[in-house]
């Protein structure tokens, strides 16, 4: 695992993030957990830090563990990738949104777990075809 490898899964991780809750389910994302945006709204700097460094750590996870488990094929990279986004992102998404002052769990759940185990597997894919 390289430092660019984890830096480029990282990136793509949390632009995927900018397309999935900005155009694509912004409006299901606000809904879910009960934001009405602001005209003009413009988010403060830790929204975007605290997603970048979390993608960024689970694109050194995931690199970490294909190096592990010497994946050969993107198959096998894509395999882990989906294991660990839906076998641990999804269930800790889907546990957290069951928290007390979340209007809409299962739409939360479905939008931002989703989102996970698909970054996931982008992050496993970016780091199989960095590597060559």
């Amino acid at each position: 695992m390289s430092t660019g490898s984890t830096l480029a899964a990282g990136l793509a991780y949390f632009a995927l993030g900018g397309l999935w809750f900005t155009p694509l389910f912004g409006k299901q994302w606000d809904r879910a957990v009960g934001f009405q945006r602001p005209a003009r709204w413009r988010p403060a700097l830790p929204y975007y830090l605290v997603p970048l460094a979390g993608c960024t750590a689970v694109a050194m996870a995931l690199g970490h563990l294909m190096e592990r488990m010497a994946t050969s094929s993107l198959h096998e990279a894509l395999a882990l990738g989906l294991v660990v986004g839906a076998g641990v992102s999804l269930p800790i998404t889907s546990v957290n949104a069951l928290a007390p002052n979340m209007p809409r769990p299962a739409l939360y759940a479905a939008v931002t777990g989703s989102y996970h185990v698909l970054g996931a597997v982008l992050c496993a894919a970016v780091h199989f075809w960095w590597r060559g």
